[in-house]
């Protein structure tokens, strides 16, 4: 069994030493660069524990020509493809005997596309999961499915908790990938059901500003999808940008209001400050300052329900 792997971030990262922990050595490692906004950067790391492997390998944001002619001429029996973000030519599968098997985090065909684990989140969704599949010629994500596997979303969770079951589930479905086809076990693929497809679409730093005039659900929603350390959901005061790193719904979110300002502090407690929203309230916990680079409880930065947060 022959194969190579394509792919980046800390699932990718995981699932390739977990690869060469069970005995499963790629051919090649081409790893993802990085943006410059990203919190986290592992490529280094990743770089410097393939080249102690002896496994060739090296960093870029896409693939090259010569990338290509490698595929062609080593005659791989699959490329694993996790944690990568760009443009694969499908038609490299003429040159696979299975093709390139990626990972999703998403129950195909739903949320095809970009940050899909982030987009479940602000969706209020309950459960998503991973799907491994082959890349083919169509649209984005929409190749034969062969593995997936359910990943709760708990209410009170973040992100980052989320994508730590993600990455446990990728390894999870590899590893049985990797199993069937070197006990010689056909590999089944299925359709996917094009009439249930959902799409996203690529998010961007800026597009984290909290909409104070939204329902509290949404907010804090947006909050636990973009915390640390992903890119953040933000807001601003006095010219300053302030990104929340905690919160949870207001301990006021089901009374009614008869006069409401969204954006409004209406009271400080021992565990941050709570503000209204166009429904309902948001207790915001730890913010980040990005002009003084500090971390602080909000109820320590804002002292005063006279102030109305943008």
């Amino acid at each position: 069994m022959r194969f190579g792997f394509i792919g980046g971030t800390p699932r990718g990262f995981t699932l390739f030493t977990e690869l060469l922990a069970n005995h499963y050595r790629p051919e090649f490692c081409v790893i993802l660069k990085e943006d410059d906004h990203e919190n986290t950067k592992i490529s280094g790391e990743f770089l410097d524990f393939a080249e102690k492997s002896s496994i060739p390998s090296g960093i870029k944001k896409k693939l090259e020509e010569k990338d290509y002619e490698m595929i062609k001429e080593l005659a791989l029996d699959f490329i694993i493809v996790c944690g990568w973000r760009t443009l694969i030519r499908p038609e490299i599968n003429n040159y696979l005997k299975i093709g390139l098997v990626a990972a999703h985090d998403s129950l195909l065909p739903k949320y095809r596309g970009f940050a899909p684990l982030n987009w479940a989140i602000i969706n209020g969704e309950k459960k998503t999961g991973v799907t491994l599949f082959i890349i083919n010629d169509g649209e984005t994500d929409s190749g034969d499915i062969i593995l997936q596997e359910e990943v709760p979303v708990p209410e009170n969770e973040y992100a980052s908790d989320v994508y730590k079951r993600v990455i446990d589930a990728t390894i999870s479905l590899y590893l049985q990938f990797l199993g069937n086809v070197a006990s010689g076990q056909p590999v089944k693929r299925g359709k996917q059901n094009e009439s249930e497809a959902t799409y996203t679409c690529k998010r961007s730093p800026e597009d984290g500003q909290i909409n104070w005039n939204g329902p509290s659900e949404n907010i804090y929603n947006l909050i636990r999808a973009l915390a640390y350390p992903y890119s953040g959901a933000f807001f601003f005061h006095s010219g300053k940008k302030y990104e929340v790193r905690t919160a949870g719904l207001g301990l006021q979110n089901s009374k009614n209001f008869a006069g409401r300002i969204p954006g409004k502090i209406i009271s400080i407690t021992d565990n941050g400050i709570e503000v209204m929203c166009g429904k309902g309230t948001v207790l915001i916990g730890e913010i980040y300052d990005e002009s003084a680079a500090t971390i602080a409880s909000a109820n320590q930065v804002f002292k005063s329900i006279t102030i109305k947060l943008q």
